[in-house]
């Protein structure tokens, strides 16, 4: 295995200002070629430390990359550290020079005298096209090790990334890695892997991270192999068995979304849904029609946040409203019966709950919801206890609506 450190270099990136985004892209890129980066670092604008940071990832790492520092100002010391550390001077590179001066003619503006020093890089260091900007890339070699350095700017590591080390690297590594998603909701993180942990545990060459949200728990699966058709194949047959040891809580994988697999089981059977909303406020009737093509399945949605309105638009019956109230399985029924006679809809859906962080009761808390999903006369409708947070909760309930739809329409036609 290679293994790789990413430096990160500026004292914005310490003080929170700039978030740094360059080395999660570095990773990625590195990880899909099966070189595995064991280590980020960030350093200040500072020559020690910088010189210190390089110190340490040349005794653990097989791969080094720098990134950021490579700017005309002064507040730039990449290239001066570098040269402190290999104890080197600097080199004057003059067809450098001429073709930022003519990138500045180009555009209109005098070239800056400042600029000069960006044709000026240490004399041991091979340098590596940068078709974004006008800072140079440099390699530098340790042994087998290997340093690369780039701009900070996003779109020029970019760049140098993918058409300058990217070509290097991919002929000194044997294994490529594939990555596989098992997307859930509604599962708890520990409750999830107890039920599955098992089926991984029979290839235990495959990382398996559970990365979970409040909305739901997404499983990753990697695996770094010879072939890419072999690794594919080993995590492909985890996908299947995890989705078949988990039909209600596993909504899809990869790229799938639960508005995007919902609305796919609805346009399989040419049916249409509507929304009856209470608490979500619309979210619901949103997420679905965020969705390409979404016109095809979804008929309508009613956002009955007033009880006046549940019985003006949806017909809930006011003593139902008086003696059960409005968060209550007989509420979430009528709203159910009233969204589909006033549509032509084939399924609806209807919440009612107590988003929070006021209004609840200790008989009816904040984040008790009901959710109903169904067809004329075949309903299903659950009562689910989410917490305190009202945005939270929003996002949760939305998320169970459209997955007990989804367990509804698969029971229904798949079997």
């Amino acid at each position: 295995m290679i293994y790789a450190e990413l430096i990160s270099i500026g004292d914005e990136l310490l003080s929170g200002l700039t978030i740094d985004t360059n080395s999660a892209f570095i990773a990625q890129q590195f990880e899909s070629i099966g070189i595995f980066s064991r280590w980020k670092t960030t350093v200040g604008d500072d020559l020690d430390d910088i010189c210190g940071a390089l110190e340490s990832a040349l005794a653990r790492a097989d791969v080094i990359t720098l990134t950021g520092g490579l700017g005309p100002t002064h507040d730039d010391m990449t290239k001066k550290a570098l040269c402190k550390y290999f104890n080197v001077g600097m080199k004057f590179y003059p067809e450098i020079l001429e073709k930022m001066r003519l990138r500045f003619e180009r555009r209109g503006y005098p070239f800056p005298i400042i600029n000069r020093n960006q044709a000026e890089y240490p004399e041991n260091a091979e340098l590596m096209h940068n078709s974004a900007g006008s800072a140079q890339g440099m390699i530098f070699k340790v042994g087998e090790k290997q340093i690369f350095v780039m701009p900070g700017v996003p779109r020029e590591m970019k760049a140098i990334t993918t058409e300058e080390i990217l070509p290097r690297l991919m002929n000194q590594t044997s294994h490529r890695m594939v990555r596989m998603e098992i997307h859930t909701t509604g599962v708890p993180e520990s409750q999830l892997f107890e039920q599955i942990h098992e089926i991984f545990e029979a290839e235990p060459a495959v990382r398996v991270a559970y990365l979970p949200k409040h909305t739901g728990v997404t499983i990753r699966l990697s695996l770094a192999d010879e072939t890419e058709a072999s690794a594919r194949a080993i995590l492909s047959n985890l996908v299947e068995k995890v989705t078949r040891r988990m039909p209600e809580g596993v909504f899809g994988s990869g790229n799938d979304t639960l508005p995007g697999v919902v609305g796919e089981l609805l346009k399989l059977r040419h049916l249409k849904v509507a929304t009856a909303e209470s608490c979500t406020g619309g979210l619901i009737a949103s997420m679905i029609t965020d969705v390409s093509g979404s016109s095809d399945y979804f008929e309508t949605g009613f956002v009955t946040y007033a009880d006046k309105v549940k019985q003006s638009l949806l017909g809930v019956p006011p003593d139902v409203l008086k003696n059960e109230g409005a968060v209550s399985e007989a509420t979430i029924r009528h709203m159910l019966a009233g969204a589909l006679e006033r549509t032509s809809a084939d399924y609806a859906i209807a919440v009612s709950g107590i988003a929070g962080p006021t209004g609840g009761t200790p008989e009816k808390p904040v984040g008790l919801v009901w959710i109903g999903v169904g067809r004329k006369d075949d309903f299903v409708v659950k009562r689910y206890q989410f917490g305190r947070d009202r945005v939270m909760n929003k996002e949760m309930t939305a998320m169970a609506a459209l997955n007990q739809l989804r367990i509804k329409l698969q029971q229904d036609f798949v079997g």
